[in-house]
């Protein structure tokens, strides 16, 4: 007989509040988002901070995201050679304050999104698109003072959301096998 098998199943709510305050889910997302600079000169910071913060305690989810962008901009600036300016400074600050705004809104969770896991998939959806919406809208306003003759079309920014929904979609699946693998464990 396992030590669960004399206890009552847990809840989903109980089943994700002890999946949120373990290292190891936010020592993976640190994995992967750092992992991701491999694939990305732009990690994508939207999809990590939205679903840290769906995922993990608000004081980790902030932690979280942050570190990942601050990783980006090391291997940004050290590796891969952004210039030393302050147009380049400028928007490594904005992607982390866009990233840090979209961790802390995310973390915020609505009650249905804690009850249920249909309600948790739907806030990681929400806040995935929400935290697009508010860190692009970032980006898009700073960009006429900032961009230095680039452009920014809608093809650029489709391009970023549908870059933005393929990682978040491939973590929330990650981390739907190993919330549901702890709710199986229960309820045996």
């Amino acid at each position: 007989m396992t030590m669960h098998s004399t206890t009552q199943p847990h809840s989903f709510s109980q089943t994700w509040q002890t999946l949120a305050s373990t290292r190891l889910l936010m020592v993976t997302l640190l994995a992967t988002g750092t992992a991701s600079n491999l694939v990305y000169a732009h990690t994508p910071l939207v999809a990590f901070a939205a679903i840290s913060g769906a995922m993990l305690t608000r004081r980790r989810a902030i932690a979280t995201a942050l570190l990942i962008w601050l990783i980006n901009q090391s291997v940004g600036f050290g590796l891969r050679g952004y210039p030393l300016t302050g147009v380049a400074f400028t928007w490594g600050a904005l992607m982390g304050l866009g990233t840090l705004l979209v961790a802390v809104i995310a973390s915020w969770r609505p009650k249905f999104s804690r009850a249920s896991w249909s309600g948790h998939c739907l806030w990681m959806a929400i806040a995935v698109l929400g935290g697009f919406t508010l860190y692009q809208g970032m980006i898009l306003l700073a960009f006429p003072l900032l961009a230095s003759g680039h452009t920014m079309s809608w093809n650029i920014v489709v391009g970023l959301l549908v870059k933005q929904l393929i990682w978040a979609g491939a973590i929330t699946l990650g981390y739907s096998l190993l919330l549901w693998r702890r709710l199986m464990i229960f309820v045996r």
